[in-house]
């Protein structure tokens, strides 16, 4: 028979509870041949005694149904239990059972248990949410040390099940039918070993094949890198060498076989010196960045829990997510909204959960930290912000904390790159709707090639004097294939006429951006025979201008260069967004709408990383100011304008205690606006630069060194 419970769950499908914690649930049916428990009677005793009493399999009630589990899963989850026996208001749920995460094949992993102690203190929280004595971090405390005490009882009393590895496991992975089949079928080309990789990836976590294997187990249970794992059993790849550029070949053995081919040891090993120069020079740059960041950041100091009642919201059309030629090119914006507030239809505020997919296309009034209207100058509301405000401890500094969040991943991908830096994949190039009116891709995905729909439009190219300043060495060889492209043209953008320049005309009739991922396109060979053979003419403002009448449409015009973006190059371009420099003040200050930004600053830190909306919201949020013409760099309140300040000039017009922290102290003395300027707005380390100013006099008993100076005196 199938026992009625009080909330019908479906088997193929995941509930989100009131705080976005995910749940697999799982309908059960009743079985009499099993011993039946209640959760609830089971608090009455200890874990240790838990331990010692419960054996085998048996039915096991909650408040919310029953599920079947054994003695094993549900000792594991008497550890979370504590919050239940110490706040006995709390709910009894299926949820806070481990036995309802590792359903439908998953296993006990490095984060399961704080999946599990998540889902009970939160429980507790809804709760106890109006008692002023169970506030957040005494049930965070908890969880810290119930996470020891899981620590300490479990690797004592389990030491026994501690499975060990070695080569013969990994021999027998290498070996498999399967993954000899996958790799016999593999082919030098990035498509291959990317869908080599994707095969292997599903032996593995399958759990029918490698049923008991160590290193199979390891990576069902999230306890490796799975991706050093494939470079073990699979191809290494495509490499770079330590400028990114790609090396041609890739190396088709994993380091299970050996890396044998002498080609093969030698771009290996690009590896390791990456590693050492990526630990110098680009660490340092993503680490001072960081801290200019974070000086920058702590303007925005507290975070009020409530509601600040602003009519004013983001507008945020919500993207699927996109797939180009197999591999994922965007996540999707569900997963960086969840926890966003947005104003539902009905009038109300709705929370927006990764499972929203009926979001998807539509755009929503998103509450954002940009508009938010609470009072303190310094301060913003949780409403505003987002539910991620329940993870921030009472008292943090929310600027310092938000951007803090951001660059450690930043700087530990520039720390990690050789760990990180698998099989090289250079994205295609990608033509916005409107592009492909002009431009097409080529097969090889990293070239432009002259769009059909302009063939007889006469048109004539435009290439920036200062992107070729060395194209008149085409005339100057006889061979142009013997000249490196790259050393001839870097064009970020080309412009194009139709039909024949005139003098005085104003500008090009169209601009387009031929750059990606900070790689700048280099005219082709074809492309520079072409022009030696029929020359080139100069428009008004000293640009290279071809007619393209007589060029062969099926070649290509431009090119990329093979060059792999690496987190460090993804670092120098969150810099470059966030920093800005004083000649783009005044376009920052009232040309950039911060609302479109917002989603420009998103898309870039998140097609690497994966940083919730509202952390990126209070990061751009230090960033503005209220006019840089007026001398005003506050933070914008409504009422106030608004716009994006150069963080060079916000860090020295806004309080002196961070540019003294910061660097370049000497030049803060002689500038006159230091002693000019005096509405600057207070900062965190105030009271560092001048204690009795921010405090006041306080009485202190002197010491012994300050008694000998004044005796010496």
């Amino acid at each position: 028979m199938v026992v009625d419970v009080d909330v019908e769950f479906n088997p193929e499908q995941e509930e989100i509870d009131e705080i976005g914690i995910q749940v697999k649930q799982v309908t059960y049916e009743s079985r009499p041949d099993l011993a039946k428990y209640h959760a609830r009677e089971l608090l009455n005793y200890t874990v240790a005694e838990l331990w010692d009493m419960l054996t085998g399999e048996f039915e096991l009630h909650f408040d919310d149904g029953f599920i079947i589990t054994n003695w094993k899963e549900t000792v594991y989850s008497s550890y979370a239990w504590e919050f239940h026996r110490r706040y006995p208001n709390t709910p009894m749920l299926i949820k806070h059972h481990v036995g309802s995460i590792l359903r439908n094949g998953s296993r006990l992993g490095s984060g399961t248990h704080l999946t599990l102690l998540g889902n009970t203190m939160w429980s507790t929280h809804d709760i106890y949410m109006q008692d002023p004595t169970v506030n957040r971090d005494i049930l965070s405390e908890m969880v810290y040390r119930l996470t020891n005490q899981m620590y300490v009882d479990l690797t004592y009393r389990l030491e026994e099940y501690v499975m060990s590895t070695d080569i013969t496991d990994l021999m027998e992975v290498i070996r498999h039918p399967k993954i000899q089949e996958i790799k016999d079928r593999m082919e030098p080309t990035k498509q291959s070993i990317k869908i080599t990789y994707d095969e292997i990836r599903e032996v593995l976590n399958n759990g029918n094949d490698l049923p008991i294997n160590p290193i199979s187990l390891a990576v069902r249970s999230k306890l490796v890198n799975e991706m050093q794992i494939l470079q073990c059993i699979g191809p290494r790849g495509f490499l770079t060498d330590i400028d990114s550029d790609e090396f041609r070949h890739p190396v088709m053995r994993g380091y299970g076989e050996g890396i044998r081919l002498f080609h093969d040891s030698l771009i290996e090993s690009r590896s390791a010196a990456k590693s050492l120069l990526f630990s110098k020079s680009p660490l340092q740059e993503a680490e001072y960045f960081s801290r200019r960041l974070q000086l920058m950041s702590q303007i925005v100091q507290n975070l009020h829990h409530g509601d600040c009642g602003t009519t004013d919201y983001v507008l945020w059309h919500v993207r699927d997510k996109q797939v180009y030629e197999g591999t994922t090119v965007f996540a999707g914006d569900l997963k960086s909204l969840e926890g966003k507030h947005y104003l539902h239809d009905d009038g109300t505020l709705h929370t927006i959960r990764d499972t929203d997919k009926h979001l998807i296309g539509q755009s929503l009034k998103v509450r954002s930290v940009l508009h938010c209207a609470h009072p303190d100058p310094y301060g913003i509301c949780s409403t505003c912000f987002g539910e991620l405000s329940l993870s921030v401890p009472d008292g943090s500094n929310i600027g310092h904390m938000c951007c803090t969040s951001m660059t450690q991943k930043s700087s530990q991908s520039v720390l990690s790159v050789k760990h990180l830096d698998g099989s090289s994949t250079i994205e295609s190039i990608r033509l916005r709707q409107d592009v492909k009116k002009y431009l097409a891709v080529a097969s090889d995905g990293n070239s432009y090639l002259m769009a059909n729909a302009i063939r007889n439009k006469n048109a004539h190219l435009v290439i920036p004097a200062n992107a070729a300043a060395n194209l008149t060495d085409i005339n100057n060889v006889r061979n142009i294939e013997d000249l490196n492209i790259s050393m001839l043209s870097q064009i970020t953008e080309m412009s194009m006429y139709f039909g024949a320049p005139q003098q005085g005309d104003p500008a090009p009739d169209l601009e387009l951006n031929v750059s990606k991922d900070r790689r700048r396109a280099s005219m082709t060979y074809g492309l520079l025979n072409y022009i030696r053979q029929y020359g080139w003419s100069s428009d008004d403002f000293g640009n290279y201008v071809i007619n393209m009448d007589k060029w062969d449409w099926s070649q290509p015009i431009m090119s990329l260069p093979l060059k792999h973006f690496n987190m460090s190059d993804h670092s120098k371009e969150i810099a470059d967004m966030l920093e800005s420099s004083v000649k783009e003040m005044k376009k920052r200050d009232k040309g950039v709408s911060p609302d479109a930004f917002l989603v420009e600053f998103a898309d870039a830190v998140n097609s690497r990383l994966n940083v919730n909306l509202a952390v990126l919201e209070v990061t751009l949020y230090g960033a503005m100011i209220v006019s840089a013409e007026k001398q005003d760099y506050r933070l914008p309140k409504p009422g106030t304008e608004r716009g994006l300040g150069v963080m060079e000039t916000s860090m020295d017009r806004r309080s002196l205690s961070a540019a003294m922290a910061y660097e370049g102290q000497y030049y803060n003395f002689i500038d006159p606006y230091s002693f000019l300027l005096t509405n600057r707005p207070n900062h965190l380390l105030d009271g560092v630069l001048l204690p009795e100013l921010v405090y006041g006099k306080q009485k202190r008993a002197p010491s012994e060194g300050r008694k000998r100076l004044r005796d010496m005196a």
